[in-house]
């Protein structure tokens, strides 16, 4: 705005001018008349003088007023420009996915966008005459107005706060103008709940990984220094922890394996090997490939679908199956000894389902939410005696999920539990009925 103030600067030195002008017409008046001698010269020359007054007045002002157009013109059009600017950065602001409030140092809002709105539950209307605290309040004391002032004159780094189960960063700047003193604040409300659980889940999951290689490998190293101490003298002796250590070794390879897939998973959307292929069939060769540990526990394990049912689906056939291998073993491992294990398949329209029920012991329903999370386990010291990874239901859903399908679980403490999966059926190849 510094041109600003050179034109009106020039405006002051035209009125100066001006004025100056007058006064030497005024001058000159008086001038004309002390040197007419008679009446009749005295009358000729005032009106001379005056007219030589009402000329320069004339002129003088109509230069004012030419100056102050000019002036006003330009005045005009820059509050234009900045008024303009100004509605862009408020829609800018309004549009913004992070809450921005700004409120005034009297408890005035001058501010707050959608976002903001949403966030603090506040109603949606004008905000003249709002004050802050009636607006704002209940969310965070750190979003209280003599906190955000105070936070704003101190320059406090952003802080993470709690509300109802979410987490949001409060980053709060002072409003200050040109002369110094600070006129409000300016508080940005992010919701970081999403990466402040996404870096959680990434910290227990490095300590559930390195928990469950400290385990075996603890293991073997004992085991190892045993044998090497004189142990391998006792060839019993000597097998059986060879054979501990064969057993942790392959615990070992399972986690690892099923962090590498898990890690591809993560990246991949679809299976290269996807191809229509028949369900049930598939699910009988998985209940065959298992029926040596049912017997083992003596459990009833029931196929509920017809022997000569068909449904296809457009699948990875080894995934599916390791879900399926996954889902049932689980049922046979947590049911007690002359349990019962039901498997049944429900083709509809558009999908088919599997239903995998047993009378086991069941999951606390307070840790249903969790059963699909890496490295969960309901009880760690019984599956960890069944050699499970606390994987496998993670990796299920995974498959599952790439194959546009879903999985859910149903379960009571003591009274077992009823795993279904739903996948999307294949495409009907032919025309029946034809013949």
């Amino acid at each position: 705005m510094k041109h600003r103030k050179d034109d009106l600067v020039g405006i002051r030195k035209a009125r100066f001018a001006s004025f100056v002008l007058l006064i030497a017409c005024f001058a000159a008046m008086l001038v004309i008349a002390a040197l007419a001698a008679g009446r009749a010269q005295i009358y000729a020359a005032s009106g001379i003088a005056i007219a030589v007054f009402a000329i320069g007045w004339w002129f003088a002002y109509r230069r004012i007023l030419y100056s102050e157009a000019v002036f006003f013109e330009a005045l005009s059009s820059d509050m234009r420009g900045v008024h303009h600017r100004l509605r862009m950065l408020e829609s800018a602001v309004r549009q913004i996915g992070d809450g921005v409030v700004i409120v005034a140092d009297d408890g005035d809002f001058v501010l707050a966008n959608e976002t903001a709105k949403r966030l603090l539950a506040a109603f949606d209307g004008d905000l003249n005459g709002v004050r802050y605290d009636e607006y704002a309040a209940g969310f965070s004391e750190k979003l209280e107005r003599a906190a955000i002032l105070a936070a704003a004159q101190e320059s406090k780094p952003s802080e993470i706060v709690t509300v109802d189960g979410r987490f949001y960063k409060i980053g709060i700047v002072a409003l200050v103008p040109e002369e110094g003193k600070g006129q409000g604040a300016v508080a940005v409300i992010s919701d970081v709940t999403e990466n402040t659980n996404a870096e959680r889940m990434q910290k227990d999951f490095v300590a559930n990984v390195s928990h469950e290689l400290k385990t075996p490998l603890a293991s073997v190293k004992s085991y190892a220094e045993t044998l090497i101490e004189g142990a391998a003298e006792d060839i019993e002796t000597m097998q059986e922890f060879l054979g501990i250590i064969v057993s942790e070794a392959d615990r070992m390879d399972r986690l690892v394996k099923d962090l590498m897939y898990l890690v591809r998973a993560d990246y991949q959307t679809s299976f290269a090997e996807a191809a229509e292929s028949d369900l049930p069939s598939l699910v009988k060769v998985s209940m065959k490939k298992l029926d040596m540990l049912a017997r083992e526990k003596q459990l009833s394990v029931n196929r509920m679908f017809s022997e000569d049912l068909r449904a296809n689906i457009e699948m990875d056939r080894d995934r599916i199956e390791q879900v399926i291998l996954n889902i049932l073993g689980n049922a046979i491992k947590y049911t007690e000894e002359k349990g019962r294990v039901d498997v049944d398949i429900i083709s509809g329209q558009n999908c088919v389902q599997i239903v995998i029920s047993d009378n086991g012991v069941g999951i606390p329903e307070k840790a249903l939410p969790r059963v699909f999370e890496r490295f969960f386990r309901v009880d760690n010291a019984r599956t960890g005696k069944m050699g499970g990874t606390g994987l496998g239901l993670a990796i299920s859903r995974q498959i599952i999920d790439t194959h546009d399908g879903t999985i859910g679980i149903e379960s009571k403490a003591g009274r077992g539990t009823t795993v279904t999966v739903t996948l999307p059926s294949g495409k009907t190849r032919g025309t029946p009925g034809i013949l």
